[in-house]
């Protein structure tokens, strides 16, 4: 049974490290960290190596929290989040994943609590690494391809007018993040599902 109203002591951006993938599709959990820290001024990613990731700690709306983007490819991030969960001592149910879906329109941002990877291999491997699937997601839609290969497809930048749809999604998820950390979880879910 899911606890009452979270409020994550941790947001893990999925994404892909390195230039080649800076603003593909499948990048879209590092770009909505990215815009988070720009809306709240916030600097300084460090270099984690007890976690083999890029982390900061901030407090905003009087709570205190981590932001986090491993530095391993998508398939492997969940063993850098159980090594960063199991140092900080940290339940997976105080983790806030933000990833792209592909089985959400573009631009749509819904948030739910546990479920199933559907898919993708972050969140498989998350699963796998972590021993379990409960913890909260920002699932962030990028559409289904209509003929590439999946694989292709989140690997790929998106179109221009795409482009411009994915980027209000990250504000938005920017926008889920601020009410998980004022409100927490079930009135976060009511005002944005």
């Amino acid at each position: 049974m899911r606890p009452a109203n979270i409020i994550p002591k941790i947001f893990i951006g999925l994404g892909n490290p390195g230039d080649r993938y800076q603003n593909t599709r499948h990048n879209l959990g590092y770009l909505s960290l990215d815009c988070f820290m720009e809306r709240h001024q916030l600097e300084g990613l460090r270099d984690d190596k007890k976690s083999d990731g890029l982390l900061l700690k901030s407090e905003l709306f009087d709570q205190e929290f981590l932001l986090f983007k491993s530095s391993r490819y998508m398939n492997e991030s969940g063993l850098s989040i159980n090594r960063l969960r199991k140092y900080r001592n940290i339940s997976m149910q105080d983790i806030c994943i933000i990833h792209d879906d592909l089985d959400l329109n573009i631009g749509e941002v819904r948030i739910k609590y546990s479920g199933g990877h559907g898919g993708h291999n972050g969140l498989r491997n998350i699963i796998q690494a972590c021993g379990t699937n409960d913890f909260i997601r920002i699932r962030m839609g990028i559409g289904h391809p209509e003929k590439d290969e999946v694989i292709d497809y989140v690997l790929s930048k998106p179109k221009k007018a795409e482009k411009e749809v994915l980027d209000q999604s990250t504000y938005e998820a920017a926008d889920v993040m601020d009410s998980l950390l004022q409100r927490g979880l079930d009135e976060t879910m009511n005002r944005f599902n």
